[in-house]
């Protein structure tokens, strides 16, 4: 179905709004903030009232990843000097973002590639309700700025034969201001532009010069994390990444490719997680929905490899391999924010193979595929977005309002001073209640922690501690059952158990999908050096 221009633009201010209303709704219902946001949040804090642009006061060490992710509440910390002010405005902000995002991905469709009005729209739903999407943008993490930077990327490749190299430039480096791995993001989508678009010289030469701007504009911040903390690699990205050697490259690129095959006929999929619920892995999703996700992430992933497929959906759905087959090797866990990413580039390559007019993968007299297609997608995330919703409701009033948040202002009360230590996992919530200066692992607010388990060369938390000797540790109840015996008596001398905090009765009441993800964080001990 064909629409007039302006019926076309009054959608697309629609399709914005309704963007912003699912981030909106998704924020005031659930109230989620991530864990990470009060690790981003206490160094800009202390960037804004001039003690420091790190997370502990004694040290100066780059514990967060995304700069446009931590400079921007920090403005906000500086204007407002108040914290519900800041998280709810950076709320804001990225709602907006969410709403540029789908609008600019519905007129991609509707303008410029020409789909029909209906899958088009279908396409935009798609995101308006991915959940991954849509909640890590609302609880602090820098997935709005990722996905306006990937959507604005396709759109400039989209836009004329030639892109321009200083709208490239300009891409580029803000993409890498959101996130200083998106030159992986950048060059999986123009590799596979060039080898599946265009492969002329005059593309290798915009593409270059656009490089050679984004390096550029990005260069400041290169300069000042090089100056003010000694090396422009986050230690977020060092503390995870230290312990990755070529063999264990080779090894997890061998279990990967296995995976692949092994991923067709059993219930784990190395790409499953691209339009899966954020932790499905804890099993207590429905099988069906789990198996449909992973149909739609493996056609979007290899699309690339049908030669009837027109070439705007291959090289999107090769950049999204490149980018998912990155991640499954290099990244010791697939985070959730990580994802939205990959999956707004997996979501285009299937909106161009079953909606583009030209070359399309479904004849004129099956029309009705594009539609069916993109409708089932719809209703799996549909799925996922308000199984997701109540789900992460129950994570922030049950585990970061009634057990995380507890926890740091409990520590805070009981210290004597803010340079009394403590050794932990969840730094979030803990680190930032409690004010305390954090040891945690696996180091990436400090570089105590990186520099033990380089010198004892282990990951055993106990060995950890008895080595640092902090003054108070926060333990899942298993984490101290993992020690040797040797290492768990060294510990004991040291420590008596001062508190445990407990939600088990109030997650194993919970009636919701991911309710063992909750139970995962429901119960913490803390011990006090004697």
């Amino acid at each position: 179905m064909s629409i007039s221009s302006s019926s076309q633009k009054s959608i697309s201010w629609i399709v914005f709004a309704l963007g912003i209303a699912s981030a909106l709704f998704f924020a005031v219902y659930t109230d989620h903030r991530w864990e990470d946001w009060y690790i981003t949040f206490r160094a800009s804090k202390n960037l804004s009232e001039g003690l420091g642009f790190t997370f502990n006061l004694n040290e100066r060490v780059h514990s967060f990843t995304s700069p446009i992710g931590t400079l921007i509440p920090a403005l906000l910390n500086f204007i407002l000097h108040d914290d519900e002010g800041v998280i709810w405005s950076f709320r804001v902000i990225n709602m907006v973002l969410i709403g540029v995002v789908v609008k600019l991905l519905f007129d991609l469709f509707s303008k410029t590639i020409k789909a029909p009005v209906w899958p088009a729209l279908l396409i935009a739903f798609v995101l308006v309700f991915d959940e991954k999407s849509i909640d890590y943008s609302i609880n602090g993490m820098e997935t709005a700025f990722m996905l306006l930077g990937i959507v604005l990327l396709i759109r400039e490749l989209f836009r004329s034969d030639i892109p321009d190299p200083l709208r490239l430039g300009l891409i580029f480096a803000y993409l890498m201001w959101s996130r200083p791995d998106a030159f992986i993001h950048i060059g999986s989508l123009l590799l596979g532009y060039l080898l599946f678009k265009n492969r002329t010289w005059k593309h290798f030469n915009v593409f270059f010069k656009g490089g050679m701007l984004g390096i550029l504009f990005y260069a400041p911040w290169i300069l000042f994390a090089w100056w003010y903390y000694g090396n422009p690699i986050p230690n977020t990205i060092l503390a995870k990444g230290f312990t990755i050697t070529l063999e264990s490259i080779v090894n997890r690129g061998a279990l990967y490719v296995q995976s692949v095959f092994m991923g067709l006929v059993s219930s784990e999929a190395p790409y499953l997680w691209i339009f899966a619920p954020a932790y499905y892995y804890y099993a207590t999703w429905p099988v069906v929905l789990l198996f449909v996700m992973k149909v739609i992430t493996y056609v979007s992933v290899f699309l690339w490899v049908i030669p009837k497929v027109n070439s705007n959906a291959r090289f999107l759905s090769f950049a999204a391999f490149l980018v998912a087959s990155y991640l499954n090797i290099f990244s010791p866990t697939i985070y959730p924010w990580y994802i939205p990413a990959v999956m707004v580039i997996c979501l285009t390559s299937i909106g161009c193979a079953v909606a583009q007019p030209v070359k399309p993968m479904v004849r004129a007299d099956k029309n009705w595929v594009p539609v069916g297609v993109l409708s089932v997608i719809l209703v799996a995330q549909l799925w996922v977005y308000f199984g997701g919703l109540i789900q992460m409701r129950s994570q922030q009033d049950v585990i970061e309002n009634g057990l995380r948040k507890e926890i740091g202002l409990w520590l805070k009360e009981e210290s004597n001073t803010p340079e009394e230590t403590v050794f932990l996992e969840p730094l979030g919530y803990i680190g930032f209640y409690s004010g305390l200066t954090m040891y945690d692992y696996p180091g990436l607010c400090n570089t105590t922690v990186t520099n033990a388990r380089k010198k004892l060369k282990t990951e055993s938390y106990v060995q950890l501690i008895n080595y640092i000797q902090p003054n108070w540790v926060v333990f899942r109840p298993w984490d101290l059952n993992t020690a040797s015996k040797e290492e768990a008596n060294a510990f004991a001398e040291h420590y008596d158990l001062a508190r445990t905090f407990s939600q088990k009765d109030s997650v194993q009441k919970l009636n919701v999908y991911g309710r063992n993800y909750l139970a995962y964080d429901s119960e913490f001990l803390v011990y006090k050096k004697k």
